[in-house]
């Protein structure tokens, strides 16, 4: 995965922690400026939609394939919600703008506007939901990461222990389906219970992935180094 879970990680981790907390701004009536959200969201959307639709459809991962359907797909889709999200936010930026200026009833009727849109796209969010835990299942049933490459620093440390960075990425894809499967219902709930598991399960995974593939960045160039130079590891 040297070409494509960094900036794809990185991309789809800040998805994870941004997402919740526009939601959280919204939902507490937060004065924000939706254009600075657009803009954010729709980088990340394009980033996943190319990169994963390249990845999708190419299958360049050719040591592990299988690898290509559960890191790929996911991302173009989680790619497309957010260019539609972003789009959205553009040509809606001044009622949901209302959301956050201080009048009640306006922030309140906006706010069940931007409820109402979210219903039928919740169901997207859902089906992503259950891909992700198909994801989930296969990565602990198939040991589908493995570990790193002896020659990569940091995680090839761990290369006789294929189990450790596994069950990292069970954990990943877990939460991350967590908060897509809730999601509906959580909109769909008066109280904040299932609003806190959606926030939380969606920030841990972004917080874990942003770090991780950002991480990679290192370890997958010094990968290429170590095996260019064809002489001890280094680390």
């Amino acid at each position: 995965m040297i070409l494509y879970n960094t900036l794809m990680g990185v991309s789809a981790g800040l998805a994870l922690i941004l997402v919740p907390l526009l939601m959280r701004k919204l939902y507490w009536r937060i004065k924000i400026a939706p254009e600075g959200w657009a803009i954010s969201l729709g980088v990340l959307g394009v980033i996943l939609t190319v990169l994963g639709g390249l990845m999708a459809t190419t299958w360049p991962l050719s040591v592990n394939q299988p690898i290509n359907i559960a890191f790929a797909e996911p991302n173009v889709m989680l790619g497309l919600l957010l260019i539609a999200a972003s789009l959205f936010l553009w040509q809606r930026r001044e009622l949901v703008a209302s959301i956050g200026d201080g009048v009640k009833k306006t922030a309140d009727e906006a706010f069940e506007y931007l409820r109402r849109v979210m219903m039928p796209v919740s169901w997207v969010v859902f089906a992503l939901g259950l891909i992700l835990l198909a994801c989930t299942a296969a990565i602990w049933r198939f040991t589908l990461v493995g570990s790193a490459p002896e020659a990569e620093p940091i995680t090839g440390l761990l290369h006789d222990y294929p189990a450790a960075e596994n069950a990292f990425f069970v954990i990943l894809y877990g939460l991350s389906a967590l908060g897509a499967l809730v999601f509906p219902f959580a909109l769909r709930s008066k109280g904040s219970g299932l609003r806190k598991v959606v926030g939380y399960s969606w920030a841990i995974a972004g917080v874990l992935f942003l770090l991780f593939s950002a991480m990679n960045y290192y370890t997958h160039i010094g990968l290429l180094v170590n095996l260019l130079q064809g002489k001890d590891f280094e680390f």
